[in-house]
């Protein structure tokens, strides 16, 4: 190897472990992939609920500007928002309780975002879906919940009923 190949190379090396020598600077250079801690953050949040951990739950979000939407169409909270309201849940036992169906959680990382839908069974309120959006916290050096959704999956067969019964409700009021 001549002395122009060997300091491109030595750069090239050089470059590359100053691009990974914090997982704070960068997540993409963590030991393990984004995408497996996006999960575990996503799991440990659902079992904070069931847990009443409200803590854990309200601590897995990015900041106190962080959404979460429900599924009545005026549940729109940020996160300071919606402590406020489900205080009286996490006084209990268990908030609510969220179970990820295995192999439906859908993760996609790039850089400092990852985005996820997953599918949810839920003893209350059946099949459900939820979005997110997560954002990496350097100075915490985890993923944060930015936006999170929470949606009914409702079957095409009957959704012409559902939103009969929703019409109707609607002109009730």
């Amino acid at each position: 190897m001549n002395q122009k190949s060997t300091l491109l190379l030595a750069g090239f090396v050089f470059s590359l472990l100053a691009s990974c020598s914090s997982q704070a600077e960068n997540p993409a250079c963590s030991v393990e992939h984004p995408v497996e801690e996006v999960h575990r953050v996503m799991d440990a949040w659902h079992h904070a609920a069931s847990v009443a951990d409200s803590n854990t739950y309200f601590g897995a979000m990015a900041s106190d500007e962080s959404i979460f939407i429900g599924t009545d169409e005026t549940e729109r909270w940020t996160t300071s928002e919606f402590k406020t309201w489900s205080r009286r849940y996490f006084q209990r036992a268990s908030a609510w309780t969220f179970v990820p169906v295995e192999g439906e959680r859908h993760v996609q990382a790039q850089g400092d975002v990852a985005w996820l839908d997953e599918k949810l069974d839920s003893k209350h309120m059946g099949r459900c879906r939820g979005t997110g959006i997560l954002t990496f916290d350097h100075e915490a050096n985890t993923w944060k919940i930015a936006h999170y959704t929470l949606s009914y999956a409702v079957p095409n067969e009957v959704a012409d009923s559902v939103m009969q019964v929703i019409q109707c409700w609607n002109a009730s009021k």
